[in-house]
């Protein structure tokens, strides 16, 4: 499939070079990245508009281009010649006019207008394919991308999922681009949280002995936590009733963690997310000395060295004070030779390791393993903590691995109009099996895309429920039954499968030319949307921001359902013309265009593409 923003952005810059060779101007690739080819959301303006004259017209300032509108025409005018010549699209072996004209608008603009046959062309490379062949952005680049790590202390709640759902779907969606990507699971089970789940999950075992409890401020009071008390009580009967702290931790911590583990497991699988691999903190960090054989990497870089932290600056989100900070000497990491604002503690003067301690050797373990990429959703409330991170992978990777952390904003939800605050330790959550439950995985999926990751998010249950246009994933599904219906529809009349692609491919060998009644303003509208699929593709991959294909869906579906209500209206406009084959066989073209399109975007997400509503 032709990405026609590519084979424009690669024209733009092979013409401006032969500019500047032609000037005798020298400049370095480096001055070529920082300029745009982008879609006119004002048609009357064109299609595509290029400012790379803007961008480099300083650099022509001493030749005979020296002001931008010079420049902008001169690379318009080789563009055109190109164009005339039949070569612009000659990279991708194709001989064809495609421009019908080009204007030079304010600040040197160059604004390009299309003639119908390229969207043709793009349609019919979309449905002469059985997939349609992504980019390959990656080459099977390695990826480490850890999402969807809460404490192991109770049930995904449903403030988890939008981290949790962005993750998965980015992660899908660079494999799809060509990154070798590993979904990782992140097991918080050595801190101190571990120890308030134990103690809770033994007041339980005292509930399930037959003793009365009284759930103490700061443990967990969650009801999930009575079937594992029975658990630990089957097992060990009333033996552990007379332990302390220190005998009974070691007798069922293991128990404990794996039953948490796997029932969030289970409500992950019911959000549609599967991870490769689930790394343990305590077995594969703590128990394995990883983190003193990481923290001895450092120590022979001199990266690690005896000292006492300044005082920090006291700043909301960056800066504060940290928990470990002690005014005694203590084990520093230099994280400020990598841009952290102050070195970091590592062992703190008891000896005990810091959180970055095991964030250091968790790093070096995912470097390890191949990853030269490592991506982190985290919580906004973890902004201060990108830099130390970022200084981390540098140092354990000699700058050989790239950390990319994205910061996910918080879900507010609404219950029955108020604001609900939720907390595990209070146990007033929604747990995400609750969301599924009344409005199904595909909605609570979709809607965590519907919003750019960094933005807030009001998630209002009464109205996911409802199946409208107001339910984006509704409406995506729809367009997509809607397809199905008009296929079938077709093949009933004409007595041939529109649903088997080999009537569109043969017709593609054949001629296309008969796409060319395809010139209607809405049908036109659909072809420009299909032909900027791939586009949105890569954009999304590239800012690791899938909100973009969400958004895109929308849009598509948009065009599409109110083209076909057009031709309720009109005769003339339906997608199926009973007396007029060839006219049904362009406009099913587009049918199956849009469906491919939906369906392929719907798998990234991991969302049916259903082919009929009930």
């Amino acid at each position: 499939m032709l990405n026609i923003f590519n084979t424009l952005n690669f024209e733009f810059i092979s013409v401006t070079k032969q500019i500047a060779y032609d000037c005798q101007i020298n400049f370095d690739d480096d001055s070529l990245k920082n300029f745009s080819v982008e879609p006119i959301k004002d048609k009357k303006f064109g299609d595509i508009a290029c400012n790379i004259a803007m961008v480099l017209s300083k650099k022509f300032t001493d030749s005979k281009f020296n002001n931008v509108n010079l420049l902008a025409n001169e690379i318009a005018r080789r563009i055109q010649e190109k164009d005339l010549q039949q070569n612009l699209l000659a990279s991708n072996s194709i001989n064809l006019k495609i421009i019908k004209k080009i204007e030079i608008a304010k600040a040197g603009f160059i604004n390009i207008f299309f003639e119908d046959k390229i969207w043709h062309l793009i349609l019919s490379q979309v449905v002469n394919c059985d997939k349609i062949e992504l980019p390959n952005l990656g080459n099977s680049q390695k990826v480490n991308l850890e999402y969807a790590s809460p404490n192991p202390t109770g049930p995904i709640h449903v403030g988890h999922t939008r981290g949790s759902i962005y993750g998965d779907v980015l992660a899908n969606l660079l494999k799809k681009v060509g990154y070798d990507v590993v979904k990782e699971y992140y097991i918080n089970d050595a801190g101190a949280q571990i120890n308030t789940l134990l103690r809770s999950v033994f007041l339980r075992y005292q509930q399930a002995c037959g003793k009365e409890i009284t759930i103490g401020e700061g443990l967990y009071p969650g009801e999930y936590l009575i079937a594992l008390g029975q658990i630990i009580h089957n097992n060990f009967q009333d033996k552990l009733l007379d332990l302390n702290e220190e005998q009974y931790f070691p007798l069922i911590r293991d128990m404990v963690v794996d039953y948490m583990v796997n029932l969030i497991k289970q409500d992950l699988l019911a959000l549609g997310i599967h991870h490769d691999n689930y790394f343990s903190e305590k077995k594969q960090l703590h128990d394995s000395n990883k983190i003193p054989y990481a923290i001895d990497l450092l120590k022979r870089k001199n990266l690690i060295y005896i000292g006492k932290l300044e005082i920090p600056k006291t700043a909301k989100g960056v800066g504060q004070i940290d928990d470990e900070y002690e005014n005694n000497e203590q084990t520093l990491f230099r994280s400020t030779l990598f841009g952290d604002d102050q070195d970091r503690v590592v062992i703190k003067a008891d000896g005990s390791y810091t959180y970055l301690a095991a964030d250091i050797a968790y790093a070096l373990s995912k470097f390890e393993r191949g990853a030269k990429i490592i991506i982190m959703p985290l919580g906004y409330d973890h902004a201060g903590y990108i830099k130390r991170l970022d200084a981390v992978v540098k140092s354990v990777t000699n700058e050989q691995a790239h950390l990319k952390v994205i910061l996910c904003q918080m879900v507010k939800f609404v219950k029955d109009g108020q604001p609900l605050k939720m907390s595990k330790r209070a146990g007033n959550f929604i747990t995400a099996n609750q969301v599924i439950e009344e409005v199904g995985a595909d909605v609570l999926r979709f809607l965590m895309l519907c919003r750019k990751n960094d933005t807030p998010f009001d998630f209002d249950l009464s109205k996911v429920v409802e199946q409208s246009k107001d339910n984006p994933v509704f409406y995506v599904q729809y367009a997509h039954a809607r397809c199905c219906s008009i296929l079938k529809n077709a093949q009933e009349i004409f007595n041939k499968n529109f649903d088997d692609q080999q009537i569109f491919k043969d017709q593609c060998q054949k001629n296309i030319a008969f796409l060319e009644i395809l010139n209607d303003q809405g049908e036109v509208e659909i072809l420009k949307k299909i032909a900027s699929f791939l586009r949105i593709i890569e954009m999304s991959a590239q800012h690791f921001e899938p909100h973009r294909l969400a958004f895109y869906l929308q849009e598509l579906a948009s065009d599409f359902h109110t083209q076909w209500h057009r031709g309720s209206e009109n005769e003339q406009l339906k997608f199926i013309n009973k007396d007029n084959y060839q006219l049904t066989l362009a406009r099913l073209f587009m049918v199956s265009a849009v469906k491919k399109i939906i369906a392929t975007t719907l798998e990234i997400f991991n969302i049916l593409a259903c082919n009929e509503m009930k």
